[in-house]
C-alpha cells in the first residue's frame, strides 16, 4: 500500500486475509422479437476486503488506520500468490477499517476498499 496514492509501497504486515471482487453490470438489450433477453457486459466494479492482525510494533495497523482516516485514496498492490510477485492487481482504492478486539483472543482489524480510479493486473 501507499497511503499518499504513489508507487512507493509499503508491506501491510500481518495481513491474513483479503478479497478482490470485480462483478460488471449487465444492461439489458432485449429487443422486440428476441426468444429471450440479451445483456451486455459494461464496466467492472472492482471492490474488496482486507483482513489482518493489530501490529503496532511493526507499525503495520497504525499505518493503515491513518489512510483511512485520512480519507484520501491509497495504492493498493493485492498480491495472491507471495511466491510469485509479479503476478498481482493494482490501484486506487478507497479504504475503510475497523478494529475487531476480544477479551478471549487477538486483535483483528478489517477493512473494506473500492476503486477511486483504474485498476489492472500484472501478470
Amino acid at each position: 500500500m501507499d497511503p499518499a496514492g504513489g508507487s512507493t509501497l509499503v508491506t501491510l504486515g500481518d495481513t491474513n486475509a483479503w478479497t478482490l471482487d470485480a462483478s460488471t453490470d449487465r444492461v439489458d438489450v432485449t429487443a422486440f422479437g428476441d426468444t429471450n433477453k440479451h445483456k451486455v457486459s459494461g464496466l467492472p466494479d472492482y471492490s474488496g476486503t482486507l483482513g489482518m492482525w493489530w501490529n503496532a510494533v511493526a507499525s503495520s495497523s497504525p499505518r493503515y488506520f491513518a489512510a483511512v482516516l485520512a480519507g484520501t485514496p491509497v495504492t493498493l498492490r493485492l498480491v495472491p500468490n507471495t511466491a510469485d510477485p509479479t503476478t498481482y492487481f493494482q490501484g486506487l482504492g478507497n479504504v475503510d477499517g475497523s478494529v475487531n478486539v476480544s477479551a478471549t483472543g487477538a486483535i483483528s482489524t478489517s477493512g473494506k476498499w473500492d476503486a477511486a480510479n483504474n485498476w489492472a493486473i500484472a501478470a
